[in-house]
């Protein structure tokens, strides 16, 4: 797995959260998706997204606000479970607990690079002109790409070296660690129900999931 493709997925991803061109491919739900088909593991790709796409349900990266960056937390981390080898159970575990800190320091990127842009700004001629509007403007757009790709090799190598040196000392089989995800999952899920309008307006459809979910173990 060549660390180019990790360093231009996680520009490309990095630049949609708020730069260029907002097609919603920094979702995580989609970029991990997408990292894991391009790194021959689709089906754990979509799942790490989905996971990290009930964290992120109600973050909405506007104006100023500050929020823990999922797009390239997401690449880091599937690139990390990939790379390290780990079994499904422990190294999706370890892989999203990885990308959930991750993410806050990418935040923090993001944070450093708006400081950075504004400095531009005051660059060069005293009075601007197209020309250099534009080029301040792709030059914004540069760096923006280039703190992306860093934060994602950066991160995809530090997840897998600790996926893979804490695997061994985990101290259960991996259907403990699925266990754990499992019931993460659905308390994540019952937390993300406040932002369509609580409990009390979802109950039905919650109880018609969980027993779907039931009859579907039952079966297989």
């Amino acid at each position: 797995m060549s660390l180019w493709v990790l360093a231009l997925a996680g520009g490309i991803v990095g630049l949609d959260g708020t730069s260029f061109p907002q097609i919603m491919i920094s979702r995580p739900v989609v970029a991990g998706a997408l990292m894991g088909w391009v790194l021959g593991v689709p089906a754990e790709g979509a799942a790490l997204g989905a996971i990290f796409e009930l964290f992120h349900l109600g973050i909405l990266p506007i104006g100023a606000s500050r929020y823990p960056e999922a797009g390239t937390a997401i690449v880091a981390s599937v690139w990390a479970y990939a790379a390290s080898g780990a079994d499904p159970g422990t190294g999706f575990l370890m892989a999203i607990a990885f990308g959930l800190f991750w993410e806050r320091l990418t935040g923090a990127s993001v944070v450093l690079l708006r400081r950075w842009n504004s400095t531009i700004l005051t660059l060069g001629e005293p009075r601007a002109t197209p020309g250099s509007i534009q080029g301040r403007h792709l030059l914004a757009l540069a760096a923006d790409f280039g703190r992306s790709a860093l934060v994602s090799v950066v991160g995809g190598l530090a997840g897998a070296s600790l996926v893979a040196i804490l695997v061994p000392y985990w101290p259960s089989d991996g259907d403990v660690a699925e266990g754990m995800l499992h019931i993460a999952g659905v308390a994540v899920a019952a937390g993300a129900l406040t932002i369509f309008g609580g409990w009390r307006e979802r109950w039905r459809l919650v109880l018609a999931g969980v027993s779907a979910g039931v009859l579907l173990l039952a079966v297989t």
